[in-house]
């Protein structure tokens, strides 16, 4: 085909995206060095070029990378995508409906062409990858291991008292394990003031964001002050970088966040203030300060365009506090599957920004706002001619979007997520809100959101000098949330005996005596797996029309505590989509854990008396590992042509009701099926275990008992002892250690023994 036709195409689908997808595509752009992009694109600072050839053979996918990699050496697009149209095409109007190919290409991820996954795709699912094509920038695991390394000297630099005035500045508990930074002597503190200075370093990255758009955001008035009419300070504020050089790098980025409150930004400006001030200014907090600000800028360098997997990457790799509170942060990649599953094309006139601002999208554990910009993300796919208004980012901001959570740097973080959505817009409203999980000073325990279920959460106010942290807004919009289109969550989950350690036994006695009241008579067994969220989802949730989307744990569809709420869903909602991996290499969709996971979305069901559909097991081959990847894996399973992801099994909705969501168990349908009509022909029942074998206690009781020595006692017993998955690889197994009896517990453990 000659090339003067490839151009012609070229032109058609620059026009086309920009015309039907509100995407920034020009055609044919030539560079500096006389160079020709096929197709330019624009992604906020973003620069993707798209390479395109014309056929789909072998040689003309080699050419399409070709073209895509010179790009990149070349430094002419921070990324690139090679696309290949179909032979045939004649018209502008065959091209929305063609089936293309299409590649990504990363500076930081290229394989070799004949390695290269190819997707097909119409214009609008390509146009979707395209707005997702900046998350495959950088690397967000060594940009968050040099910022928590830089975090550590910073606090390396500091003395204990200061450590620990600046946590209680922000109202951040000590640990009650101490923690060794290099060279320095165990400090409880050492977590507790990391997390004060990635509140900073946050500050930072979002001034640096801001001071693109100093010209444009000059405030009329004072925002802190609204009975004033105008405003009078010296604008504009300093930029980041020039607050980072100064002598005083406290006072001049104090200043110049005073300065963009004066416009906005509560949540993130004050609460970074709120740190600044929080020990005296001696050399040493100073060069800390500095430290600080140095990383957070060298970040937003090396990062083109900040993003929420970014962040939450960061926060996750700086603060290791799942083991006891049970947040493990979601993947940007699983958001991005979950969103899109569950946002879907019918469910408003995404062309009606007065319709899109009356949705209500609501999760109650956002952790640092990565599903809840996951869905925004989502929204501005599916509004097109709305996504380069400012008006859709406020209402986004102010009206659609609430997040709650227990901790005030994921909050303070996922209030800066929101801001990056549209740092130009104002954001007053913006509903993020930290929720008091704890014992106050009357001795009442609370549980976060999870109060909305029997009266107001009770609602900490944003820190900041004129107002103490421990004061309880009881006026707060936030504990009185509207009823929610879409509950999409990544609930809290770790085992019984970590749970809420990190308070004092007496007031974690008192908080778990709140669970049980709060959750009697309820569905839900609140030892492990975080199912009191999806009792307060299906609270909060609109009651004609509620979707609850949410990851939890793989256990929850096949063991027996979560019978109760799998059997509560089946009954009371059309179960959509259950999502799960079989991927060796990813079991689960957060961050910084091993379980298996699953997603599910669950539509509320009103129509009484009418069959509901089955339910679509989607089984994931390969799990998703960016956001590119899970909208080709959202296009498959819509489609109906899940190709190489995975399989699709549909399970019975009278199965679901019944609890029975053992689709889940293998990747093989064949499988689920036969093992399932074991269960049916109640082979197991008929076969009691104890007639096979003694059942003895749970693997962790005999530590209760038992200690490891390493050498035998008189009984030289043995036993497995780690239970380590990088070591322990296959169900058989042998003995790693002798045990014996603790000296207090020698009844106990000889019954155990027997």
């Amino acid at each position: 085909m000659p090339s003067e036709h490839e151009h012609t195409l070229n032109v058609w689908t620059a026009e086309l995206l920009r015309d039907l997808h509100g995407i920034d595509a020009k055609q044919e752009q030539k560079q500096a060095d006389r160079r020709r992009i096929d197709i330019e694109v624009r992604i906020g600072p973003v620069k993707i070029a798209l390479e395109a050839e014309q056929g789909q053979t072998a040689a003309k996918k080699r050419e399409a990378i070709g073209d895509a990699d010179n790009r990149l050496k070349q430094k002419n697009a921070d990324c690139a995508i090679a696309v290949c149209y179909p032979d045939g095409i004649s018209h502008k109007a065959q091209i929305p409906d063609c089936r293309m190919l299409w590649t990504i290409r990363a500076p930081a991820s290229q394989v070799p062409h004949g390695d290269a996954t190819w997707t097909e795709a119409n214009l609008g699912e390509l146009a979707s990858v395209i707005q997702f094509a900046p998350m495959q920038l950088g690397n967000p695991d060594l940009a968050a291991a040099g910022l928590s390394a830089s975090l550590d000297r910073a606090i390396g630099r500091l003395g204990e008292s200061q450590k620990r005035e600046i946590a209680r500045a922000l109202d951040l508990p000590q640990s009650k394990r101490a923690t060794r930074l290099a060279g320095q002597s165990p400090s409880r503190w050492n977590h507790a003031a990391k997390r004060a200075m990635l509140v900073v370093a946050t500050a930072v990255m979002f001034h640096s964001r801001l001071d693109a758009h100093r010209a444009e955001l000059k405030p009329k008035y004072d925002n802190r002050q609204p009975e004033r009419t105008d405003f009078t300070g010296d604008w504009p504020p300093a930029m980041a970088q020039q607050c980072v050089k100064r002598s005083d790098p406290i006072g001049a980025f104090y200043d110049a966040w005073e300065l963009w409150l004066a416009v906005d930004y509560k949540p993130i400006f004050s609460t970074a203030q709120t740190a600044l001030n929080g020990c005296p200014h001696d050399s040493a907090f100073t060069a800390a300060i500095r430290e600080v600000g140095e990383a957070a800028l060298a970040l937003t360098r090396d990062i083109s365009g900040l993003r929420h997997d970014l962040l939450g990457r960061i926060f996750h790799t700086v603060l290791d506090t799942a083991r006891y509170d049970g947040s493990f942060y979601t993947t940007t990649a699983a958001a991005t599957l979950l969103a899109s599953l569950a946002i879907t094309d019918d469910m408003c006139d995404w062309n009606d920004i007065d319709a899109i601002a009356k949705l209500r999208i609501t999760d109650p554990a956002c952790g640092t706002g990565t599903l809840l910009m996951a869905a925004a993300e989502r929204i501005h796919e599916l509004a097109p001619a709305a996504r380069d208004d400012a008006a859709l980012g406020q209402a986004l901001i102010q009206q659609v979007l609430t997040g709650y959570d227990v901790n005030l740097t994921a909050t303070h973080m996922a209030a800066t997520t929101l801001g990056l959505l549209s740092p130009t817009t104002r954001f007053q409203n913006m509903k993020i809100g930290r929720a008091f999980l704890g014992v106050d000073d009357a001795g009442d325990a609370f549980l976060g959101s999870l109060e909305m279920l029997d009266q107001e959460p009770k609602m900490l106010s944003w820190p900041d000098e004129a107002q103490a942290v421990s004061h309880i807004d009881d006026d707060s919009d936030m504990a009185r949330p509207d009823p929610s289109d879409i509950v999409i969550m990544n609930p809290p989950f770790t085992r019984d005996s970590l749970r809420h350690d990190q308070f004092s036994s007496a007031n974690e006695k008192k908080i778990k005596e709140r669970e049980k009241e709060l959750f009697a008579n309820k569905p839900v067994h609140l030892s492990s797996n975080g199912n009191a969220f999806v009792v307060l989802a299906d609270f909060i949730r609109k009651p004609e029309r509620g979707t609850i989307a949410s990851i939890l744990p793989l256990v929850t569809a096949t063991n027996a505590s979560s019978l109760n709420i799998r059997k509560f869903l089946g009954r009371n909602y059309h179960i959509e989509y259950i999502v799960v991996s079989h991927d060796p290499r990813r079991i689960y969709f957060s961050e910084n854990t091993s379980i298996g996971e699953i997603l599910i979305v669950c539509r509320a069901w009103e129509d009484v008396g009418q069959p509901k559909p089955p339910t679509r097991v989607v089984k994931l081959a390969v799990n998703p590992a960016t956001p590119a990847e899970a909208i080709s894996a959202v296009q498959a399973i819509s489609n109906h042509s899940p190709g190489n992801i995975g399989v699709v099994q549909e399970w019975s909705a009278s199965r679901i009701s019944a609890g029975d969501w053992g689709a889940v168990q293998f990747l093989s349908p064949y499988l689920c099926i036969q093992f399932n009509e074991l269960k049916e022909g109640k082979i197991f029942d008929s076969v009691p275990l104890k007639s096979i074998a003694d059942v003895g206690p749970e693997g962790r009781r005999i530590r209760d008992a038992f200690r490891k020595s390493d050498f035998p006692d008189m009984e030289a017993r043995v036993a497995l002892w780690q239970h380590d998955s990088e070591i322990t690889q296959s169900i058989a197994s042998v003995p790693d250690t002798h045990i014996t009896a603790k000296p207090d517990k020698v009844h106990l453990a000889e019954s155990y023994w027997k």
